[in-house]
């Protein structure tokens, strides 16, 4: 009867504001972290903290806009930083 009834259902996964808060704490319920505007389009983030050796940090934090774009690129970008540290190629395929 499981089987039956579950091929009856829909669910839906809906993120609203109160979820991104909730989740992240992000101001408002924003997903992006941080706003592109006049004051903020120069910002570059410290994706480091100096005296905490290997820590390198990515995310929609370090990033000025949002999304899953520019998460994707920071983590690139970090992965770049932690090749060039350890002395290997960093290199790209697109299959």
């Amino acid at each position: 009867i499981i089987y039956l009834i579950s091929k009856q259902i829909e669910m839906i996964d809906i993120a609203t504001p109160v979820t991104y808060k909730r989740y992240t704490g992000n101001h408002n319920g924003t997903w992006e972290g941080w706003l592109i505007d006049t004051k903020t389009i120069d910002i570059k983030m410290k994706d480091y903290i100096p005296k905490i050796k290997n820590f390198y940090m990515s995310g929609h934090w370090v990033e000025i806009g949002g999304g899953v774009p520019l998460v994707a690129l920071s983590a690139r970008n970090t992965i770049q930083v932690i090749c060039k540290a350890n002395n290997k190629i960093f290199k790209t395929t697109i299959e």
